[in-house]
C-alpha cells in the first residue's frame, strides 16, 4: 500500500511540474516574448523541454533574466544522452537541480569567437570551476561537452547548445575523494602516505597544477590482494603505496572526449599506461596488468584536475 501510494503520489509531481511548464509557458500562437531574455527562448524551445523543466523546478527562471550572461543549455537529446529525464529530476532536491542549471551559466554576454584558443578554467554561476577548452579550427567544448550552436543571441546575453550535461565541480581533487561513498579505499591510501609523499597529498588540493586521475573504485582494491581491506592498506608500505597511486595520475585535463587509444605518462617515474578506446567503452592497462581496468564514470570535474572511475588497481 505504501509504495503504491508512493508511486502515485511521483507520478502525480510529475503531472503537476508538466502541467505548471504548460500553463506558465503558453502563449497566444502569434505572440512571443520580446524582447526575449534566456529563460524566454528555454521556455519557447521544442528543444528544451526538460531543461525548461529543471528551471522550473529549481527555481532559477529569475536569474536567468538576470543581465550579461551565457548559458551553456544542454537539448533534451543532451539529457537523454545523459541519463536524465523529468522524473529523474523531480527526485533531486530543488538545490540540487538549482546548482545543476547554475553550472552551466557564465556571468559575462560570451560569443564563441571571444574563447580563446586552448583551454582555460572558469567560475560557473554556481561558484564550481569548469574548464573551456577551444581546439584551433575544431570544436569547443565546456568540460566533456561539444558546443552544437553557438551565439544564440538573447536580451541578455546568448546560448550555445551542448550535446552532455555538464556535471557540477565539487571542490579539489582530495575532497572529491574524500567525500565519494565509492572511494574510500583510495582516500584511505592517500590518508596513508601523506607523510611519506606530502608533494603528492599537496597535488591534489591545490590549484597550480591540474591533474587527471584513474581512481580505482572500492572494489577495484576489493579485487586488489595487497589492498583488499581498509587494515591492509593501513598496514602497507608507504613508499610502493605511494608509486601505484602516482602510477594512476597524469599531469594536464584529459576529459573522455580528449583520450586516445595509445599511451600516457604517469606521475610515477614517467611510467607510462595504454588507454584503449572504442565507440563503446575506454579501458586502461596498467604494465603488469593481465586484464584491463574499464572506466566505470567519466568526467568527474574538479577544481584542480578530472576524475575517471576505473575497476581494477594499475600496476606499473
Amino acid at each position: 500500500m505504501t509504495n503504491s501510494f508512493s508511486l502515485l503520489l511521483s507520478r502525480v509531481s510529475v503531472i503537476m511540474l508538466l502541467t505548471l511548464i504548460s500553463l506558465g509557458c503558453k502563449k497566444n500562437d502569434d505572440t512571443v516574448a520580446m524582447p526575449q531574455t534566456i529563460t524566454d527562448r528555454v521556455q519557447e524551445d521544442s528543444q528544451f523541454t526538460i531543461l525548461k523543466a529543471a528551471v522550473v523546478y529549481g527555481g532559477v527562471s529569475d536569474a536567468l533574466k538576470a543581465g550579461n550572461l551565457t548559458l551553456f543549455a544542454p537539448t533534451d537529446s543532451a539529457f537523454q544522452a545523459s541519463g536524465i529525464s523529468i522524473p529523474a529530476i523531480l527526485n533531486m532536491s530543488r538545490d540540487q537541480v538549482r546548482n545543476l542549471v547554475l553550472y552551466h551559466v557564465l556571468y559575462g554576454a560570451v560569443q564563441s569567437t571571444q574563447i580563446p584558443t586552448g583551454q582555460k578554467s572558469v567560475e560557473m554561476a554556481s561558484k564550481g570551476i569548469a574548464f573551456v577548452t577551444n581546439t584551433s579550427n575544431g570544436p569547443i567544448y565546456v568540460n566533456n561537452a561539444k558546443l552544437t550552436r553557438t551565439n544564440i543571441a538573447v536580451a541578455n546575453g546568448y546560448i550555445h547548445t551542448i550535446n552532455r550535461v555538464l556535471t557540477p565541480s565539487t571542490g579539489n581533487l582530495l575532497m572529491t575523494i574524500q567525500s565519494n561513498a565509492n572511494l574510500t579505499f583510495l582516500a584511505a591510501a592517500i590518508k596513508r602516505i601523506t607523510t611519506s609523499n606530502p608533494t603528492l597529498v599537496a597535488s591534489l588540493s591545490n590549484t597550480t597544477n591540474n591533474v587527471t586521475i584513474f581512481a580505482p573504485n572500492d572494489a577495484a582494491f576489493k579485487a586488489d590482494s595487497r589492498y583488499n581491506t581498509i587494515s591492509a592498506i593501513e598496514s602497507a608500505d608507504a613508499q610502493t603505496l605511494s608509486n601505484t597511486l602516482l602510477y594512476h595520475a597524469t599531469s594536464g585535463l584529459l576529459f573522455s572526449n580528449q583520450l586516445q587509444t595509445g599511451t600516457l605518462t604517469s606521475l610515477y617515474n614517467s611510467n607510462r599506461f595504454t588507454l584503449t578506446v572504442t565507440s563503446s567503452q575506454t579501458t586502461v592497462k596498467g604494465n603488469k596488468n593481465q586484464t584491463s581496468a574499464t572506466i566505470k564514470q567519466t568526467d568527474l570535474p574538479m577544481s584542480n584536475g578530472v576524475i575517471h572511475i576505473i575497476d581494477q588497481v594499475l600496476q606499473p
